[in-house]
């Protein structure tokens, strides 16, 4: 099991350092540069608690936890990159499209992830819980962006279409996966360490394919009467909104 958990991680870096190659490549990262950040960020920090794994391993436990909850709060960018993406045909709305995105996400933060760690518990059961609260904020964020595509009839690009559903993948996984095993740990446990990186190496083989190749991006200029028209239908869906 732990050879096993040893081939799935190297083959996470190794993918991860192929995507980075490619992006910068290709100039993809030029499109993405959030998503592309926080990929050679998760690829050093991975090398880098290897390398202390082999070099010092006494201080092994304490810097790879510390890198986990730091990558975990890292996600959010690709949920930024998502959705300027996303709101890229809607220009009016692009702006509060990211304000909003970080305004939940630190409300949901303070009265729901944060409490996770603040709760008296073993440090273990505190970072997996704030682990699975940060995925379901995650996720929460990801299906409001998935609803803004389908009401306001968003055509994505594939690079963006690729990178909600690699991301989708992933965090479903990893609900699924800190909810059993916070609640079967004896039994769990030995899946819970090779599942979690197997759904992100699933994740970063969906960004690899889509990513491969720019996609065309979309005219960015539009007219003042657009511009209207999507703040005042916006304005609509969101006054039905407050009033239900």
């Amino acid at each position: 099991m732990r050879l096993l958990g040893l081939g799935v991680s190297l083959s996470v870096l190794l993918t991860e350092g192929l995507l980075i190659y490619r992006g910068v490549r290709t100039r993809v990262a030029k499109y993405y540069p959030l998503f592309f950040a926080y990929l050679i960020y998760d690829f050093t920090t991975t090398a880098g608690v290897y390398l202390v794994y082999w070099i010092r391993p006494s201080v092994h436990a304490s810097v790879y936890w510390f890198c986990y909850v730091l990558s975990i709060v890292v996600e959010f960018a690709v949920l930024v990159e998502i959705s300027d993406h996303v709101f890229q045909r809607l220009p009016a709305l692009r702006s509060l499209g990211r304000a909003l995105a970080i305004v939940i996400s630190g409300a949901l933060g303070l009265s729901y992830v944060l409490p996770a760690l603040l709760q008296s518990q073993r440090m273990w059961k505190a970072l997996l819980g704030f682990a699975l609260r940060t995925s379901l904020t995650k996720a929460v964020l990801l299906a409001a962006l998935f609803l803004v595509v389908r009401h306001f009839g968003v055509m994505l690009e594939r690079n963006v279409a690729g990178l909600m559903l690699g991301f989708s993948i992933y965090l479903a996984v990893n609900i699924a996966n800190f909810a059993i095993d916070e609640s079967f740990r004896a039994l769990y446990g030995p899946i819970f360490w090779i599942l979690s990186p197997a759904a992100y190496l699933l994740c970063l083989l969906v960004w690899t394919r889509t990513l491969w190749h720019a996609a065309p991006l979309p005219a960015t200029g539009v007219d003042s009467e657009t511009v209207g028209l999507e703040l005042a239908r916006f304005n609509g869906v969101l006054s039905r909104f407050l009033r239900k």
